[in-house]
Parts: C-alpha cells; sequence; structure tokens
C-alpha cells in the first residue's frame, strides 16, 4: 500500500481537514495537487512553496482554470 503526505487543509465550512497528497503537478507554470480525503476521491487544489519550507494551499475557484487543471490530471 502507498504511503502519502498528509496536509490539513481549511474547508468551507470553517473547519480543517486532514488530506493525503496524491500527486503534485504543474499546468500552465502553476504548481497543482491532487488530495484524497480517503476514502472520499480526489481534489484538486493550487499550491507554492512558502519561503519557511511550508506550502500554500489555494482552492481553485475560477471553473474554467479548474477544467483546464482537471483535464490536465486525467490525461496523466
Amino acid at each position: 500500500m502507498d504511503e502519502y503526505e498528509v496536509i490539513s487543509i481549511p474547508v468551507s465550512d470553517g473547519t480543517e481537514k486532514e488530506f493525503a497528497i496524491m500527486d503534485p503537478f504543474t499546468v500552465e507554470g502553476k504548481s497543482y495537487m491532487a488530495v484524497s480525503l480517503i476514502p472520499e476521491g480526489v481534489y484538486l487544489y493550487r499550491y507554492q512553496d512558502a519561503e519557511d519550507g511550508d506550502i500554500v494551499v489555494e482552492q481553485i475557484t475560477e471553473p474554467a482554470e479548474y477544467k483546464r487543471v482537471s483535464k490536465a490530471y486525467e490525461a496523466r
């Protein structure tokens, strides 16, 4: 069984949930990640490396961007 890095991400109800990082990838020079709230499925987020070594996770709020990223991820 694969072992994944786990991160906490704030969700829409104001709480944080733990997600397994399934796959980081790049689209048009921006970094994204597929995460999984096991066993519920895969979610896609944009991320950036912070200066302190952590990562900054951002929701993809634009439908067109999400569509491009989703297609790119599925084509991998």
